[in-house]
């Protein structure tokens, strides 16, 4: 990853992401709401990793720290090499920008922007041309070559999310983070839109980040994470969507034991 700015990184370290004892914590010390507790965790460069754990585990928490979203309260986030917190605003605002994807559950596609213009808004913001041989190429990859003007109220739920994958992988990022991407989606039009990004690791040597509630997304992943209550519950490789639907029930019945599912 290009540096923006900043001297002295070591750009040797495989990992493409490392947190090391990160905690964060919303609101006061005493009163508030502690969502990630001590993780420490690597995502190997060009993998499909998920992050998994019940309502209220720190799935999302993980993802906006691993993105450089918002900063850990306490602990480092290592991105591409590079310490997050050396960064100002500006500059880790350029490295998003530049360097990682996003596919928000909630997609954030433009309504008055046609299908080809939201795939390129990436670019046209971070004031790059725009070439539209490469829009159209993004487009065909993900199964959309046929909608490129259409805009985004048209479109059904898979077709939208499929805007979004290309959006995200418009700049060529090192690193995507997709939240739940699946969600809401029939099984079929899941599977293809995980496909999509599995993909993407393994054709393209993006590092993929995923995270998801069902077991069936995660399996397709080379490594899962499990959150349990903000901490890193275990690391599950290669995974079958039968050992983590039994590694998800498990950790209900702990939090049912406690008093934290919801």
């Amino acid at each position: 990853m290009e540096d923006p700015g900043i001297e002295g990184e070591n750009r040797d370290a495989p990992p493409a992401i490392v947190l090391w004892s990160v905690t964060k914590r919303y609101g006061r010390a005493r009163h508030g709401v502690l969502a990630l507790q001590d993780v420490t965790a690597e995502i190997p460069g060009g993998s499909f990793s998920a992050v998994m754990g019940l309502s209220g585990s720190g799935k999302s928490t993980f993802l906006q720290m691993a993105a450089g979203l918002d900063r850990p309260t306490s602990g480092t986030v290592h991105l591409g090499g590079i310490d997050l917190a050396t960064l100002s605003r500006r500059k880790l605002s350029v490295l998003r920008r530049q360097h990682v994807g996003f596919v928000f559950q909630s997609l954030n596609l433009i309504p008055s922007l046609s299908v080809a213009e939201n795939i390129a808004l990436p670019l046209r913001l971070d004031r790059k041309p725009v070439d539209k041989h490469e829009i159209a190429a993004l487009a065909e990859l993900v199964g959309i070559a046929d909608q490129l003007r259409r805009l985004p109220a048209t479109l059904s739920g898979g077709q939208a999310q499929r805007v979004a994958i290309a959006r995200a992988l418009a700049t060529h990022p090192e690193v995507v983070f997709a939240d739940e991407p699946t969600a809401a989606l029939d099984p079929a039009t899941s599977e293809a839109i995980v496909g999509l990004l599995r993909q993407a690791a393994d054709e393209l040597r993006q590092t993929v980040v995923v995270v998801t509630h069902e077991p069936a997304v995660a399996a397709r992943a080379d490594q899962v994470l499990l959150l349990d209550r903000g901490r890193l519950a275990g690391i599950v490789e290669a995974p079958s969507a039968a050992e983590l639907t039994d590694r998800m029930h498990r950790l209900g019945g702990a939090s049912a034991q406690n008093g934290t599912l919801r």
